[in-house]
């Protein structure tokens, strides 16, 4: 008797397992590491905003700069990274849907200066590995099945590049300037061991959306743990307002039901724990058929408005269902994983796009769409 349990389920151990250790340590793990991540991009963000100050002169070392770019004299472009896409159609139940996935990446780069709010005109000279932080927002439509997509940085753009300033050639520079030379003037350049940084947007946004993201989503893994939690609330309220006891058996009663054309058999145990009060249970068929009334059982006992609640066997145990919280846990970790990846911005990953529709049906638009690629 002393295995005796409700129907349906798992022993003491399986149920403190399933409940406390996979629906709140594993819930309660996975929430840590999402509002970790979103402490370290925040972080990230305050120490990105730190590197920029306005105010401070131009003086040769690391530094980071904010001005409006300006294209070097007869040069038609200033730092361009295109993806090329190839691009696949499929059919499902008559809907036809596309996908362009990347299949090349290049980064072009030209000499350009940056004008700043004080006046001065920044030379700016990058290499191909440098970090652009801009909008996809050009596009090439090449035929059917490939396309490019680029970012480009375009005059008037205001943008904030890092890298190491020095007094340098600059060709660009007039005689009478305010430096030692006609020909010299200040020039930023990637650092030796490092990337130069060229971003159109504030330095800080891109580590606050991604703060944002882990955010949300750890508010998304509480309410999934909260959802696990009020679904077995039976365990919670056994094991905060329930007590073990005996009761007597006053009833046993195997009864039918259909649904469906399936045939299901219950097996109530009606109880009494004590003068005036009834409770009831439902237990196995093997179990069932060894009782009779009288009989004096173990339960698990909750009184008043919930005694519902109450299960027959002197432990602790949750249905069987709870082994749901495994997959539950771990499909609230993939989920979380793969969206973190393919919400990142294109410069962190491979630029994979989809559609309603055939190939051809977006052709002519994208066509239209399409702006010519300047040659650097």
């Amino acid at each position: 008797m002393s295995d005796l349990m409700s129907e349906n389920h798992l022993g003491p151990l399986f149920s403190s397992l399933l409940v406390d250790g996979v629906g709140t340590l594993g819930f309660l793990a996975l929430f840590a590491a999402a509002l970790l991540a979103r402490t370290r991009k925040r972080a990230e963000a305050r120490a990105a905003e730190a590197s920029f100050d306005g105010e401070r002169s131009l003086v040769p070392g690391e530094a980071m700069l904010f001005g409006k770019v300006e294209r070097a004299e007869g040069s038609e472009t200033t730092v361009r990274v295109e993806v090329d896409q190839e691009g696949e159609e499929s059919e499902s139940s008559g809907v036809w849907s596309h996908k362009w996935t990347e299949k090349n990446r290049r980064v072009l780069v030209a000499p350009f200066y940056l004008r700043l709010a004080s006046g001065d005109r920044v030379r700016i000279e990058p290499r191909d590995d440098v970090f652009l932080v801009d909008e996809m927002d050009g596009l090439v439509r090449v035929d059917l099945k490939s396309r490019t997509r680029y970012a480009e940085l375009t005059p008037g753009e205001g943008v904030y590049a890092s890298g190491v300033l020095s007094r340098a050639l600059d060709p660009e520079a007039q005689p009478g300037a305010a430096y030692r030379s006609g020909r010299e003037g200040f020039v930023l350049r990637p650092p030796r061991s490092g990337r130069m940084l060229l971003s159109s947007q504030p330095l800080g946004e891109r580590f606050h959306e991604r703060a944002r993201f882990h955010g949300r989503w750890a508010m998304w893994i509480v309410l999934s743990a909260l959802a696990f939690h009020i679904m077995f609330l039976g365990y919670h309220i056994r094991r905060w307002a329930g007590r073990d006891t005996t009761a007597t058996i006053q009833k046993l009663d195997h009864y039918v039901t259909e649904s469906d054309d399936t045939i299901t058999h219950h097996y109530r145990v009606w109880l009494s724990p004590r003068e005036g009060v009834s409770v009831d249970d439902e237990v196995e068929q093997e179990d069932f058929a060894w009782m009779h009334e009288g009989q004096i059982l173990p339960v698990r006992l909750v009184e008043g408005a919930l005694a519902s609640n109450t299960t027959i066997g002197g432990h602790l145990t949750v249905h069987h269902l709870a082994w749901s919280v495994v997959p539950l846990l771990f499909g609230v970790w993939l989920t979380y994983r793969l969206r973190e990846n393919a919400t990142r911005p294109w410069y962190e990953r491979e630029v994979v796009d989809t559609g309603s529709g055939k190939l051809e049906e977006t052709l002519e638009a994208e066509k239209k769409r399409s702006k010519p690629r300047p040659q650097a």
